[in-house]
Parts: structure tokens; C-alpha cells; sequence
């Protein structure tokens, strides 16, 4: 591979002007009259291709800096050796000549060193096809491409280095990758030597490098990967210096061969003393008191030493100058041994000077709208400049999900005490197309079809993205249920952060009951505005068709709910939700409390109202446990008719989503005449659950339920008590996370609702 070489154009031309050669200099302003590309050896890449690299162009004006930026560009191409370009001088101006070598192209590829993997599927890793020109950065990458390859197969020390072999085809190369496999590690076991305090398992914890497990041949766990492996000892000698070893070292992992393959690794820890805060200062400080800061310090005096609780008050001090427009604020801990294993802290302040916003520049986004991403900027120009304005902003638009990547950062503006704001995103797909199956105890096998599109722009005809929208199409069908669903939400209704949201939808339910059938046609508009960060209020207005059909040879009372409504209603909710994870949460809370009116002054066939309200709290306990609390409550009644209240509206309780021990919907005041739950008035439902680690992506699971369904609103007696008592699994497949439960009923609120012990499960399909 010959190096980059940087030529000087000079001039050439007939035999006359050859003999008086001029500096390049003088061509400089010149008009170029034409650029010709001549070919030094085989001519591999076409002229059309080397001009897209070339800012030098007939008509343009002459310069030796033009040219110099081409020579880097081409090379950075990947696609010449070697370019010199050389100058003529003609009538009306100069002509340009440019002189390559291009890249060879492949003629074909070979492997040597390999002996786990075929050449046939090494080179499908390379994504490399015969007669691609071979320039380095596609190379390196396919080199890559092959490390990784094995890395995911258990071998984290394979070397991969290349070579160009000449061929009898003038302008072409064979590629040959040479390979050092070594041997395969995958970890089996993840131990620590030398900790004497802090358990093995927390510190396994804060490791991305795992054991191997049941389901490895999905997740790659167990797999060694060198730079993650190094970012782990950083991580567990961080988690060391948390709990107070101001002083822990973590040593070099060793790799232990086991019987039958594999290894175990093994990490040296040294916690040494445990540290306690004697003092925290702040020298000479500035803008802010010590009174001021200390409260909001979480290390203090007497308190064990925490690496993570200083960057967490580094952060805060930052913050608090930040708000204050001082962009450029230094803060320097300074940690002092004192006698007894205690430290003193000392956190030295430069504030700098106050700054105010400039511009706002946003570079990256293609599809995306520039208005999609201001808005999401909490900042404008002229405001005082708040540093912590720029983690939130990049917050915001990591939350939009439309970015791969997210840049937020801020640089000295052409104004003097202003901070330009930069924005650099890269886009990535924000629709999709899903389908598969879903299955569970209640309503069978389902099949499902869905599309979405989290970036829809319902005025960008053709296209339709950029806007911010977010727009699905979803249809469910199976044997005891078809659904069809269309939905649009705009975030940003008016300007502002106002949800504003609209739904289509066609549901034909016939799990529901085997005494009828239930078919729903409507739609609905809403609007939702956040309260908070972590709660919102939701008003929603939704009218729809319900067709009920009951079964020719039902009893009276299901006779009596046949027929066609047309229901009316509006509904406001209040949800806050603090949870960590809606797919496994470990800790926090969500609440949602609502109250729904259909008819009267709404119109319809329906009067009814319904208060209701949900709520789950979770516990991160010993050993990756989790305690979750689950409760219910809803309330329905009849209003200025005959005191009715229609089938659907009515409340149920039974199956995979509250009382395990019993079967779907089958809790509630029954038909005399068939003995069917048509439902009641009031419902009140609580659960406690704790699950645990069993192996990897698999979670055990013991519960307790227990609630009630009465006949009347507003009825709290307990004497329609059901409980049950179970365990089951919560598997975090490949197809979705599935649970299984079974339940076996301690109370019964009648003989008809006790069938013994119930198996449910339960496959979310949701996309």
C-alpha cells in the first residue's frame, strides 16, 4: 500500500512550454478549462466515480488549496494509491490533468488459519463481493466483522490480519485473511478472590460479561469480549469505591480452564480500609455558600465514602452554576486521608463567567423536521445559558426514539458571552412491520399483523415521515377474537406539549362468555397533557356501536342484554408512574385513577358511571427479588333510566390478570338459571407476588390473590371473598415474555367457581 502523497501541480504541455516550467502559483485564479483523468496501470474505478471526490471542475477558478483538499479527498476515498495532478496552460484559461493509480479490485477471497468456520461463511461475514475495489476502511471492517464472528462464538482472543496477493488479471488482487483463532473461553463461572466484605454476586451484578446460561445460544452470554471485559474491572472497582473502599483495587481477570472446555474467571479484589466522610469544604468558594450547597450534598460528614455519591454531587454542584448561566464551571474533588480511615473532601470551584444561549444549530436529521427536535430543546437564544438545559435536551430526543445516536453540546458562540447550543442526531428507522402469533389460556392462538410508523408526518404525502406523529395499524385474528385498529397521535397539539390522539376500531370478542357474543365498532379522540415529570391527566371522548348477541338457548337474564347500543362517553384519567422498567420494573410505583360518564347530556343508549383505579409498587429485595403490590378497585353504576346497567359495563374478575385460581371472568353474582357470572356493581381486587432469579432470563414466581365482585355499586362487603395461592414462571423468550401460573383457590365465594387448582399463561404479543 503506498502512503499519501501530496503532489504539487506543475505545469506540462507541447515541447515549447515544457522548457519554460512555471511555479504553480501562477495559475491561480485562472479559469479551468477542462479536467482530464489519465490512468497510471489498470483502470479500476470509472472517471464519473473519481469526479464526485473532485471539487475541480471546468468553468471553476484555479487553486493550488482546491487542489491540495482533492489529493485528501481521493485518498480518504479509498479509492487511488497514488493522484498527482499537473497544469496546462491553454487559450482562455488552464487545463487540469490528473494523474492515478486506483485500488485493485477483488478478484476473490481466501482464508487461512481457520479451522472452526468454512471459508464459505467467513466470507459472508466480510460482506465483501469479487470485483469491489479494496480499499482499506472496507478491509478493516470486514476484518472486524470476522473478529466479532468469533468473539460471538466464544473465542475472544482471535487475531485477524491480511494480505494482498497479485494475480495473472492486470487491475485485480486476491484478498487472504489470515487467522490465529487461539482457543475457545467461554466463561462458565465468574469468581472473585481476596473480598472479604462485599458479597460475589453484587459485584457479578455490575458486569456486562456473563455466565453462561440456558439460553447463550440466544443471548451470547458467556462470551469473553476483551474491551467490555476491561470496562467491567473499571465497573467492579467503581462498585468497590461506592460502598466506602476509597482504596480498592481490582486486579487482571484470570482465565482457569475447566474440565471438558471452558474457563473460569477468576478476579483478584483488594478492598482494603473502609472509609468514612469526616469533612466535606468548599474552598474559597464563589456565586453560591457552602449553606447553600450542602444540603443538597448525598455525602456527607460521617457517612461511609461513595465514588458514585461524589459524581453524583459533582453533577449537582454543575447544575447549580449551570442554572445560573455558568456554562464553563470547574469542580475538582480533592480527597485527603485523615487519621482512623476517614477522609476529608474538598471540592474546588472555577466558576468562569456567565453566558447567555446563542444559536440553536441541529445538523443530522434528514427525515426529521427541524421543529420536531427544537421543540424538545428547553432553551432559546437569548435566555441565560443553563448547562443542565443541554443533558435534558439530550435526554428528550434519546426518549423520541428516533436516533441512534444523540449529540448535545455546547461551544463559544461568534458572540461575546454567548453559548451556541450543537445538535447532531443520526436517524434511524422509526417504522416497522411485525407479524407473528400470540397465544394465551384466554383467548387461544391469535394471529397478528401490525404497523407502525413513531415518526409519521400526515401532511408529508408520499413520504409520510419527519413530523413526529405516531401512527399504527394493527389487526388480530383467531378463533375466539378479531380486532382491527387505526391510530394517530400528535405530541405537540398547538404547539405544545398536548397529546392529542384519535383511534378506529372494530373488536368481535367471543371469549368472553359462552352464553354471547360481543362485537364493538367505534372510535375515539383524546388529549393528554403531562403533570411532572413522571404523571399526566388524560380526558378521552369515544363513541361506538356494542352489538350483544346472546345464544338462542340462553336464560332470560342474557336474553334480556341482546340487542344493539350506542354508547356515549367521556372519560379523565390521572396516571403517575415512577416505575424503572415497564417490561420488569424493580422499583417505583403507578397509580391511575379515572372516572368515566357514558350518556346523559353525551346522548346515547348507554347512562352508566364508572370510578375506577389501579395501582402496583415494587420492591427490589436480597438476591435480585422482587416484591410487587397489586391492587384494584371499580365502582359502576345506572343513572337517569331504569336502573340497568348494560353487560359490558359491568365487572368481572378471574383468569391470567387477577385471581389465578379461578377461570376467566368467572367471579361475580351468577344467573340462577344457567349459573353464568353476569357481573356486578363493585369489584375490588390486591395480589402480592415475589419473584426470583432461577437462571438466566428465567424467573420463578410465588403469589397470593384475593378479591371480589358484589352485585350492587358502592357494595364493600367482603362475603363474596375469593383467594388463591400459586407459583409459575416468567420466561424472557426470543418470541416475547411469556408467564405461567398455577393457582390453586383458598376461598370461594360459591361452588360453581371452585374448580381446583387452574393453569394460565400468557404470551404478550403487544409490539
Amino acid at each position: 500500500m503506498l502512503g499519501i502523497l501530496l503532489a504539487s501541480p506543475v505545469m506540462v504541455g507541447t515541447t515549447h512550454a515544457q522548457s519554460f516550467l512555471l511555479e504553480a502559483e501562477q495559475f491561480d485564479g485562472k479559469t479551468v478549462t477542462s479536467v482530464d483523468i489519465r490512468y497510471r496501470g489498470a483502470r479500476t474505478v470509472n472517471e464519473a466515480r473519481l469526479r464526485t471526490h473532485m471539487a475541480i471542475a471546468p468553468g471553476k477558478k484555479y487553486s493550488q488549496t482546491m487542489l491540495d483538499e482533492d489529493i485528501k479527498t481521493l485518498y480518504a476515498s479509498g479509492l487511488v494509491d497514488d493522484v498527482q495532478f499537473f497544469a496546462e496552460e491553454v487559450a482562455g484559461g488552464v487545463k487540469v490533468i490528473v494523474e492515478m493509480v486506483t485500488r485493485p479490485l477483488i478478484s476473490g477471497l481466501g482464508f487461512y488459519g481457520n479451522s472452526t468456520f468454512s471459508d464459505k461463511k467467513l466470507a459472508n461475514e466480510t460482506k465483501l463481493g469479487v470485483g469491489q475495489v479494496l480499499s482499506d476502511a472496507q478491509i478493516i471492517k470486514a476484518r472486524r466483522n470476522i473478529e466479532k464472528y468469533y468473539e460471538g462464538y466464544g473465542y475472544p482472543d482471535v487475531e485477524v490480519t491480511h494480505r494482498l496477493q497479485d494475480t495473472s488479471r492486470a487491475g485485480y488482487a486476491d484478498l487472504v485473511f489470515e487467522i490465529e483463532e487461539h482457543k475457545k473461553s467461554e466463561v462458565y463461572r465468574i469468581l472473585f478472590e481476596g473480598n472479604n466484605v462485599l458479597k460475589d454476586a453484587d459485584l457479578r451484578k455490575e458486569m456486562d460479561t456473563k455466565e453462561k446460561g440456558w439460553f447463550s445460544w440466544f443471548t451470547k452470554s458467556g462470551r469473553i469480549n476483551t474491551a467490555a471485559l476491561d470496562e467491567d474491572i473499571a465497573k467492579v472497582e467503581d462498585y468497590c469505591k461506592s460502598r466506602g473502599y476509597w482504596r480498592a483495587r481490582v486486579g487482571a481477570p484470570k482465565r482457569v480452564p475447566r474440565k471438558g472446555g471452558g474457563v473460569d474467571l477468576v478476579i483478584p479484589v483488594n478492598e482494603g480500609p473502609k472509609y468514612i466522610v469526616n469533612s466535606v469544604e468548599f474552598p474559597k468558594i464563589k456565586v453560591f455558600s457552602r449553606e447553600e450547597l450542602l444540603p443538597a450534598l448525598s455525602l456527607i460528614g460521617n457517612m461511609p465514602y461513595s465514588s458514585k455519591k461524589m459524581r453524583d454531587d459533582i453533577r449537582m454542584i454543575r447544575s447549580y452554576y449551570g442554572s445560573r448561566g455558568y456554562a464553563d464551571v470547574s469542580v475538582v474533588p480533592d480527597v485527603r486521608e485523615t487519621a482512623g480511615s476517614k477522609v476529608n473532601i474538598f471540592y474546588r470551584i472555577t466558576p468562569g463567567s456567565r453566558k447567555k444561549v446563542g444559536r440553536v444549530n441541529i445538523q443530522g436529521n434528514i427525515k426529521s423536521q427541524d421543529k420536531v427536535i427544537r421543540r424538545e430543546v428547553p432553551m432559546r437564544p437569548g435566555e441565560n445559558f443553563n448547562s443542565v438545559d443541554i443533558d435534558t435536551t439530550k435526554r428528550r430526543l434519546q426518549n423520541l426514539n428516533y436516533f441512534d445516536n444523540v449529540q448535545v453540546t455546547s461551544s463559544n458562540s461568534s458572540r461575546s458571552g454567548y453559548r451556541d447550543v450543537n445538535i447532531l442526531v443520526n436517524e434511524k428507522k422509526t417504522g416497522s412491520v411485525n407479524f407473528g402469533f400470540g397465544f394465551s389460556s384466554v383467548d387461544n392462538i391469535v394471529g397478528f399483523v401490525n404497523l407502525e410508523q413513531n415518526n409519521f408526518d400526515i401532511t408529508n404525502w408520499g413520504r409520510f415521515t419527519g413530523g413526529g406523529q405516531r401512527f399504527s395499524v394493527s389487526l388480530r385474528a383467531g378463533a375466539r377474537r378479531k380486532d382491527f385498529r387505526l391510530s394517530l397521535v400528535e405530541p405537540w397539539f398547538l404547539g405544545q406539549k398536548l397529546s392529542l390522539g384519535t383511534e378506529l376500531y372494530y373488536r368481535d370478542l367471543l371469549y368472553l362468555s359462552d352464553e354471547y357474543e360481543q362485537t364493538s365498532i367505534g372510535g375515539s379522540v383524546f388529549l393528554r397533557k403531562p403533570v411532572g415529570r413522571k404523571a399526566y391527566v388524560k380526558g378521552e371522548y369515544r363513541l361506538e356501536t356494542i352489538d350483544v348477541k346472546a345464544d338462542s338457548d340462553t336464560s332470560p337474564a342474557f336474553m334480556a342484554e341482546d340487542g344493539k347500543y350506542l354508547r356515549s362517553a367521556l372519560s379523565l384519567n390521572y396516571v403517575y408512574d415512577s416505575r424503572d422498567s415497564n417490561k420488569l420494573p424493580r422499583k417505583g410505583h403507578k397509580v391511575d385513577l379515572g372516572v368515566t360518564v357514558a350518556g346523559g347530556f353525551l346522548g346515547g343508549d348507554v347512562d352508566v358511571y364508572t370510578v375506577s383505579g389501579t395501582g402496583t409498587k415494587h420492591w427490589n429485595l436480597a438476591w435480585d427479588t422482587i416484591l410487587t403490590a397489586r391492587g384494584s378497585f371499580a365502582f359502576v353504576d345506572e343513572f337517569g333510566g331504569d336502573g340497568n346497567v348494560p353487560i359490558f359495563e359491568r365487572q368481572f374478575l378471574g383468569g391470567s390478570r387477577d385471581l389465578r385460581g379461578f377461570e376467566y371472568r368467572d367471579i361475580g353474582p351468577r344467573d340462577p338459571v344457567s349459573n353464568e357470572v353476569l357481573g356486578g356493581g363493585t369489584s375490588m381486587f390486591s395480589s402480592l407476588e415475589l419473584t426470583f432469579p432461577v437462571v438466566e432470563r428465567v424467573r420463578g414466581a410465588v403469589f397470593y390473590d384475593m378479591g371480589f365482585v358484589n352485585q350492587d355499586s358502592w357494595e364493600f362487603s367482603g362475603s363474596n371473598m375469593a383467594s388463591d395461592v400459586g407459583f409459575g414462571l416468567r420466561l424472557d423468550l426470543p418470541i416475547g415474555p411469556l408467564a405461567v401460573d398455577y393457582a390453586i383457590p383458598l376461598q370461594s365465594p360459591d361452588d360453581e367457581a371452585d374448580d381446583g387448582g387452574q393453569f394460565s399463561f400468557y404470551l404478550n404479543y403487544q409490539f
